[in-house]
This record gives C-alpha cells, sequence and structure tokens, in this order.
C-alpha cells in the first residue's frame, strides 16, 4: 500500500468541536500541522522496522550458508564404500520408484485397450533407435487408418455374406486392389479350386490374390481404396511359335496355371470340335479327311480354331496358341477370319540346341512309351520350320507388327518373364486406349495391330503430315517415311500420324485443338504441296528445268543470300513444288525445303554466279596427276613391299632388280584383273623372291675352307646350279607379260 494513502489511526486526532470551527481558526490550522507530523513519524518508524527485518534474513542467509559449508566438509569425509552403498541404494529406490511408474501406466493403458510394445533397452543406442522407428512405423506411415478395422474371412463366408445382402461387393469386384496400386493389369484367378482371400472393411468386401497382400490392405485400407477403378478386363491374344522343342507348350502352360488362360494347339481346337460338336458339317468334313488318312487341311483347321475361341474363357481370360501358325497360308486364313494374335512371340533356338534337347528328351527317366520324335524326324520337322518361317515372320512384322523375337537358349525364369511383361503390355495399351476412347479422347494406336491398308483408309483431314506440327510451327512434316504407327493416334474415328514423340504427347492432351474446326491451320491442296522426285522421274519430266539454275535454294537463303553461298545441289535430290523442280545440297537441306517449301519459293539468283565445276577426264591429266588418280594406292604399295623385300636378282643390278620386283606386285594385286591373272602373278612374284634369296643362301654355305659334300645341306647342289644357269638368261621385257 502507498505510503502516502496508509490509514492513521484515531487516536491521533484531536477532538473537533464547532466552537472551534467559527470562533477560532488558529487552533485548526495547529490540529492539521500535528496530524501531519503525527503521520510521518509513524512511516519513519515503519521505515526503521523494515531495515532491521532485512538485517535479521541477511544473517539466517549467511549463518545457513554456513552451515552448508560445514555439511559438505562432513560429506567430504565420506568413505568409497559408504559412497557405493549409498547410490545403490538411491538408483535401487529410483528403479523401484520408476517401475511402479510403468506399471500404473501399463494398467492404465491395458484398461483403455491401447497396445503396448516392449524393446530392449539393454542393446546399442542405433539399434534400439532402429527398433523404435520399426514398430512406430506402421503407426505414423498409416496414421489415416489408425482408427480403421478390417477383417479378414474365408471365401466360403464371403461368397455367403455377398449372397444374403449381408455386404456388398467392393467397386474392384474380384480384382485385388494392393496389385492394382502396383500395376497390374491381368484379372487374378478365382472360381473353383482357387483359394481366395477376402477382406471385410466397412460395408464391403474386397478380394487379396495372397495373404501378404491382404495384410498390407488390413494395415491401411483407406490408401488402396484412393486409386480409381479398375480399367475394363481385356484378355491375353498371344501365340507362341519356335522350332521343335523350343519350350512354347510349358511356356504355354505357365500361363495358364498363373492366370487361367485357354492353351490351344491346332489338334486341341480340332479334338474341341468333334468331342463337343460331334453333329456339325465341321466335324463331318474333318472326320471324311482322318478317315481317309489324310491331314487336316488348313481351311478346315481355321474354321476349329475359330470355333475353339468361342469359348467363354477364351473371351473372358485370353487364350495362347501353342506353335500355330507355321505357315503364310495359315496366317492369310486366319487373318480373313479376324483372329489376330495381339502378340507373336518367336522362341529363337540354335539347331545344335534342339538336336540336344531332342536327344534328352528320347532318354529321359519319365518316358513311357517311345514317340516319333527320333532324330531323322526332328530334323525333317527342324527344315520345314526354316523353310517356312521367314514369309510368316516378314507378314506379322509388315501387317501387323506385332512380331517379337525371344531368346530361347536362356533360362525358363528369364524367358517367362519377357513374355508375361509382353502380355501386360499389351493388355495395358489395349485398357488404356479403350478407357480414353470412351472418354472422348485421343489414344495411341501402337502395337495395336493396324494393318497399313486399314490406316491409309482412316486417315485424317492431314493424311500423312503432322497436325501438331503444322499448327504450332506451321511445317509441312510428312510422316509417310515411317511405315510404323508408333507415334499415331485415333480421335473420332480418325488415324493421325505425328513426328515424334513431343508432338504426339501434345496431341493426346489436347487433340481438339489440332484438328478442324478449331485447328489454326488447314492442310493445302495436293497441287500444292511438295512431293520429291527420283532421278528416273526428272527423266520423265523432260523437258522441264530445275529451277535456279540447279542451285539449293536452302543454303542460298540460310546464308543471307550471300555470294559465297550459292551451291549447286545434288541432282538426286530433286523435289517437285507448284509444278517446279528444286535440288538441293544435302538430305537435311531437302527436309527443310519440304518443312517449309513456302519460305524458300521464289528466289532469285544474282547475275553473277561462281563458276561451275565441270568434272574432268582422268585421260586429259598429266601424268603425274593421272597416276596420282589411278595407280597411287597400288604403287604405294608396291614401293611398300620392295623396301621392305630389297631385292637382289643374280647377275643383276640393285635398280633393275627392284623395278621387275614392282612389275611383278603391280601385276598380282591388280584389282581390275581376273583371279586367273593375279593367281599366276602371285606365283611368279613368289618364284622371283625364292630366286633373289639365293645369293644370301649361297653366300652363307659356301667359305672360304673346303667343305665335304656331306657336310654341305642336301639341296645346296641343286640351289647352286640353279643360280649358276640365271647367268645365261637377261632380263626382258616379256618376263612381265
Amino acid at each position: 500500500m502507498n505510503r502516502y494513502s496508509f490509514p492513521v489511526p484515531a487516536h491521533s486526532y484531536p477532538v473537533l468541536n464547532e466552537q472551534m470551527f467559527v470562533s477560532s481558526p488558529t487552533p485548526n490550522f495547529n490540529f492539521r500541522y500535528q496530524a501531519r507530523k503525527a503521520q510521518r513519524d509513524s512511516d519513519d518508524s515503519e521505515e526503521e522496522a523494515d531495515e532491521d527485518e532485512d538485517e535479521d534474513d541477511i544473517e539466517a542467509l549467511l549463518d545457513a550458508e554456513e552451515e552448508e559449508e560445514e555439511e559438505m566438509e562432513e560429506e567430504e569425509e565420506e568413505s568409497e564404500e559408504d559412497a557405493i552403498e549409498r547410490l545403490k541404494t538411491e538408483i535401487g529406490d529410483r528403479y523401484d520408484e520408476e517401475t511402479g511408474r510403468v506399471a500404473t501406466v501399463q494398467e492404465t493403458l491395458e484398461e483403455i485397450s491401447i497396445p503396448r510394445v516392449e524393446i530392449n533397452g539393454g542393446r546399442k543406442p542405433r539399434i534400439v533407435e532402429y527398433c523404435i522407428k520399426k514398430v512406430l512405423k506402421p503407426v505414423v506411415d498409416f496414421r489415416e487408418s489408425l482408427f480403421d478395422r478390417c477383417f479378414a474371412i474365408d471365401g466360403y463366408l464371403a461368397n455367403r455374406m455377398l449372397i444374403m445382402g449381408f455386404k456388398f461387393p467392393s467397386r474392384f469386384g474380384r480384382w485385388c486392389p494392393v496389385k492394382l496400386l502396383e500395376g497390374e493389369v491381368l484379372p487374378p484367378q478365382h472360381g473353383a479350386g482357387v483359394y481366395t482371400f477376402p477382406v471385410v472393411y466397412r460395408q464391403h468386401v474386397y478380394f487379396c490374390s495372397g495373404r501378404d497382400e491382404r495384410e498390407t490392405f488390413m494395415q491401411c485400407p483407406s490408401r488402396f481404396l484412393k486409386q480409381p477403378s479398375p480399367k475394363p478386363v481385356v484378355p491375353i491374344k498371344m501365340a507362341i511359335i519356335g522350332p521343335p522343342k523350343s519350350g512354347k507348350t510349358g511356356l504355354a502352360n505357365r500361363f495358364v496355371a498363373e492366370y487361367g488362360v485357354v492353351r490351344l494347339s491346332i489338334g486341341e481346337a480340332i479334338r474341341k470340335v468333334l468331342n463337343f460338336q460331334p453333329y456339325t458339317e465341321l466335324s463331318r468334313q474333318i472326320n471324311l479327311h482322318l478317315k481317309a488318312g489324310n491331314p487336316v487341311p488348313d481351311e478346315l483347321a481355321v474354321q476349329a480354331l475359330e470355333v475353339a475361341l468361342l469359348d467363354m474363357q477364351c473371351q473372358t481370360r485370353g487364350f495362347i496358341l501353342d506353335g500355330y501358325p507355321v505357315t503364310k497360308k495359315q496366317v492369310e486364313l486366319m487373318t480373313e477370319r479376324k483372329i489376330i494374335p495381339v502378340r507373336v512371340l518367336e522362341l529363337q533356338v540354335e539347331d545344335d540346341e534342339v538336336l540336344r534337347r531332342g536327344t534328352a528328351d528320347r532318354h529321359a527317366p519319365t518316358r513311357v512309351l517311345p514317340l516319333h520324335d527320333s532324330q531323322q524326324i526332328l530334323g525333317i520337322r527342324l527344315n520345314a520350320w526354316q523353310r517356312e518361317i521367314t514369309d510368316v515372320r516378314d507378314w506379322y512384322k509388315k501387317e501387323h507388327r506385332n512380331w517379337l523375337p525371344v531368346d530361347g537358349q536362356r533360362s525358363k525364369w528369364w524367358i517367362w518373364s519377357e513374355a508375361l511383361d509382353e502380355a501386360r503390355k499389351s493388355v495395358r495399351q489395349i485398357q488404356t486406349y479403350l478407357q480414353r476412347l470412351s472418354e472422348g479422347k485421343a489414344a495411341s494406336v501402337a502395337d495395336m495391330c493396324i494393318t497399313p491398308s486399314e490406316c491409309l483408309l482412316r486417315l485424317g483431314d492431314y493424311g500423312q503430315y503432322c497436325p501438331v506440327s503444322l499448327a504450332d510451327r506451321g511445317e509441312l512434316v510428312d510422316c509417310s517415311v515411317n511405315s510404323s504407327l508408333e507415334f499415331a493416334a485415333e480421335f473420332r474415328g480418325r488415324y493421325y500420324k505425328m513426328g515424334s514423340r513431343v508432338e504426339l504427347e501434345l496431341f493426346l492432351a489436347d487433340p481438339a485443338r489440332y484438328v478442324p474446326p478449331l485447328a489454326p491451320r488447314k492442310l493445302p491442296d495436293p497441287e500444292l504441296l511438295p512431293k520429291r522426285r527420283s532421278a528416273a522421274d526428272v527423266k520423265t519430266l523432260f523437258p522441264k528445268q530445275i529451277e535456279l539454275k540447279g542451285y539449293c535454294p536452302v543454303t542460298y537463303l540460310d546464308g543471307k543470300l550471300r555470294y559465297e553461298n550459292i551451291i549447286p545441289g545434288e541432282t538426286d535430290l530433286v523435289v517437285e513444288y507448284r509444278e517446279k523442280l528444286f535440288c538441293f545440297e544435302s538430305e537435311d537441306k531437302l527436309q527443310k525445303f519440304m518443312r517449309l517449301p513456302e519460305k524458300y519459293y521464289g528466289l532469285t539468283l544474282p547475275h553473277k554466279l561462281p563458276p561451275r565445276k565441270e568434272p574432268l577426264l582422268v585421260s586429259g591429266l598429266p601424268m603425274l596427276g593421272y597416276m596420282e588418280q589411278s595407280v597411287a594406292t597400288a604403287l604405294t604399295k608396291a614401293l611398300t613391299a620392295v623396301g621392305c623385300f630389297k631385292p637382289k636378282y643374280p647377275f643383276v643390278d640393285a635398280k633393275k632388280s627392284a623395278l621387275l620386283y614392282i612389275a611383278y606386285h603391280l601385276k598380282a594385286y591388280n584389282p581390275k584383273s581376273s583371279d586367273y591373272v593375279r593367281k599366276k602373278y602371285k606365283q611368279k612374284l613368289m618364284r622371283f623372291e625364292e630366286e633373289c634369296e639365293l645369293i644370301g643362301y649361297l653366300g652363307k654355305e659356301m667359305t672360304n675352307r673346303y667343305r665335304e659334300p656331306e657336310e654341305l645341306p642336301i639341296d645346296f647342289d641343286h640351289k647352286l646350279s640353279v643360280f649358276l644357269a640365271l647367268k645365261e638368261t637377261e632380263p626382258t621385257t616379256t618376263w612381265c607379260a
């Protein structure tokens, strides 16, 4: 409380009466003075009391510090054993206290159903930290599903719950949501004999493809429910062909076991028709050929294959053609009946490996009965395969572009991985194609088995030209040079070809922008489009002359119309534009003109032109120039050989010897001579070299000291006689004739 407002005691004020206020003013003043003095005395006494209290507090603090110092001195005098015992006691008490608290917390957590995890804290800190993070990872990563509950049930209970209406099927149907999020496009198997892993989440039943997938789904179901619904189911349509013993049937059976597709060889298809449709006309005709001992014609076999493919499992799950087709006629018959595999896998195996596998199969311990697979029969089948497969391969490569070679000599696991990847890729591509078309968007048609004739019939307003390049840059990019449909797309029932992947992505993102009526530019009329002409076409167009006197317009304009950029074009690089011919310096310059013909059209040359480079005849050159253009390489090789060998013919000087050697060398290695002539002069050159080596041989064997005949080499006398006989011969011009 403020000292100036401190209340004054009642007895310190004098007694006042009315007579004092009225008749005596001086006593009133004395009263006020005495009151103020009394108040000041009271305040001073209080301050003195406060100061006394502060002094007492300071003395008490000093005394306490002295006592603590004395206690510390006493503690320092504690022995080591006493300190150990005291610390053990304190640590034990603290441990018991903390253990009691932890037990209390555990009981509380158990009462409210909160799980607890025990971790050994006696290990290394980094290990303890790793264990803690591992335990808390589901809580942190799947935080959004902390309060979700999933219940694993068996397949029978799941079906009963769905039939009774107690639970409802999910929007994924029988698809596994975990596999869908991982990018799986092939539907899982379901039905009798297939064990499923259903999960109940809220009011729906979800089917997982495995135990691990079910555990993953139950950890965080909301993560998998955020993905879009599965795309339309697309069956697998694949043909596996290859030489005998290449592993076709084993690969097809793997698809059957994993995805429930139907394996169909041509024999299986015929047997299905005979067993399940015995009273049809097709069965009757097939039986006529079989009972007569004749093979079934390809026409009837393809009809049987078409009937077998009408099976519901083939339409929903897909089919694998095992070893069919193997001839071009079979391919044509299948194409007529619209039986087109999306992928044709050829298992490529060497002939030696085929024979080795055949031998191993014949001696396999599982072989019970002998089969018609001897080495001779296997060789006949292999020759028939090699004779027919070239036409089949060329057909699928050119028409449907669905041919895929696979190295059949690698491991079965690698082959299965490659085949499965191709199957998934084809199914994913068709799913994307169908989904985008159903949404009114453009879709890529690459690897969709579209034939070139069908593509030409359904081309859009831009034909073979890229609509994106024309709309964005005004360039006429002719895509007809690329026969593939890698960069083609379908929009509103029409096909459009693009120049590269970048243009394709732009078209798929906004196709309406590049096609009429929103396209900014239209394709010029056919007569205003540039056309490339060959040398034969230019001759047929005579007397039409090449514009700009044969100079390249692209080089001239890109060089800013300078004199040094007036360069003549090549006669085989000619383009016709607006009924005029232009030739170009290089292929790049020709492509520039094809893209922007209007930019380079209408140029005029200056009056002064560079001189023409006329070709000179080799026969008209001086001797040095003639030799440089004709025999320089041959002479260089001959002179190099002379320098290395250094010939010296007996009884002939070194100059003549070198000239003879050069003459023989030129004759022996003349590329314009026939094989017979070159062979003859190579023999003469070898004999000339042997005769030149006689000098060195005789000089080495003939010494100053006489040697007995038995000490001389066996051929010494013969070589000496040859050497002496050469003395009578004189080199003439006919030696090299």
